[in-house]
């Protein structure tokens, strides 16, 4: 979802449509009838996300994956 902000707002706390661009990847800044997009260029995917350690084995993954699919 992107975040709107005057541009009053904007100019007063440019540092907070930095970090919301960062979160949300873009923000609009209207200014009377205009609007501007800043886009966060981070290469940082949303979807990456930190892998859990399950201790298992990619052969016991599969069984599961194959037991999951008989039912």
């Amino acid at each position: 979802m992107t975040i709107a902000f005057s541009y009053e707002k904007a100019r007063k706390s440019f540092d907070l449509v930095f970090q919301q661009a960062a979160v949300d990847g873009q923000v609009t800044i209207k200014k009377n009838k205009e609007r501007y997009t800043l886009v966060s260029d981070s290469s940082a995917s949303p979807l990456d996300v930190k892998g859990a350690n399950l201790k298992l084995s990619s052969a016991e993954i599969v069984d599961f994956i194959h037991e999951s699919r008989k039912l």
